[in-house]
């Protein structure tokens, strides 16, 4: 049986192990992913407060309803009030976005806290390095569905380059979490700003469908206010952004938060897309994320599965 390491447990490299875990030639036992982070699911990000959490990643997944009842996993519940905001309905994980993520990698070997710092090839398959030890280190085939940037870091290591990776530009996104000490105006549960606006959007955490606990909202910048500000300490930018969301809700400009705390997203957004869904680098090594399609939910997971049939077929006509 053919083994494959997937680099990154992102929302394409668990379509991707999903959509394989049912490949006659590879099944669950036979596929493990790597990621960096503590817990799979990449931008599918929530953080959990004594105030409640917050979904400081990815907003919200912009699907039809069938493919909704496919990806969903008894997770994702409606959320109307911002469908205004785009031709797809919107739909969120409950209770936080990141539970979406966990359903998805349940039975999958998906080891976390994991830094893949090597890649060479070893005969027929592929040799690994890691940041700390690893019972495997040999697979018959990889896919990297990390940012471009660090996949061309790791390729470097094996002296491979692409020109489609090496092309590939990312917008990064300054997300704030609030819980503000004094009331909220009783508006909206979401609010989006224009490209000229500092802030990009700005969500009521505890007013999504399915949620609970205290006042509390989420503020993402937009991208030009985040390329401005990209090396600023994340105090600093969570003081800034909420002073400007403030503003926005027409609250006084000195109202004290009881919690803040800002995430930057170095790879938040492709400006442009390379075009195709999933492709081979090299014997046994394939390429496949946001990068390719998009940056949004549903096309992160065609691009998992694409990679998923690109492989397959691969193996079955080996």
């Amino acid at each position: 049986m053919p083994r494959l390491a997937i680099i990154g447990a992102g929302i394409t490299g668990l379509s991707t192990a999903r959509s394989l875990a049912a490949h006659p030639a590879f099944g669950a036992a036979s596929l493990c992913l790597f990621d960096k982070g503590r817990r799979p699911g990449g931008r599918l990000a929530s953080r959990e407060t004594e105030f409640g959490s917050f979904d400081h990643g990815v907003q919200r997944a912009l699907l039809g309803e069938p493919a909704a009842q496919i990806h969903g996993a008894g997770t994702l519940r409606a959320w109307p009030a911002a469908d205004s905001l785009s031709e797809s309905p919107s739909w969120i994980a409950e209770p936080t976005m990141n539970r979406l993520a966990q359903a998805w990698s349940q039975g999958l070997d998906c080891r976390c806290s994991v830094t893949v710092t090597g890649l060479a090839r070893d005969g027929h398959q592929w040799r690994l390095g890691f940041d700390r030890e690893q019972d495997d280190a040999l697979f018959d085939q990889v896919l990297l569905t990390i940012p471009t940037p660090q996949a061309l870091a790791l390729l470097g290591t094996a002296g491979i380059e692409n020109a489609a990776l090496s092309a590939v530009r990312y917008q990064p996104n300054w997300t704030v979490m609030w819980t503000p000490s004094i009331p909220l105006p009783p508006t909206a549960d979401h609010w989006a700003g224009t490209a000229n606006d500092p802030i990009a959007w700005l969500a009521r955490e505890d007013l999504k469908p399915g949620r609970v606990g205290p006042p509390r909202l989420t503020i993402q910048a937009s991208a030009a206010w985040s390329i401005e500000h990209l090396e600023r300490p994340a105090d600093e930018v969570a003081a800034r952004l909420i002073s400007i969301a403030a503003e926005v809700l027409g609250l006084p400009a000195d109202a004290r938060p009881i919690y803040a705390s800002a995430h930057r997203w170095r790879y938040a957004f492709v400006e442009q897309p390379i075009g195709v869904a999933a492709f081979e680098l090299a014997p046994g090594l394939y390429y496949a994320s946001d990068a390719c399609l998009g940056s949004n939910v549903a096309q992160a997971l065609s691009a998992g599965e694409a990679a998923a049939a690109l492989i397959g077929a691969n193996i079955d006509n080996a």
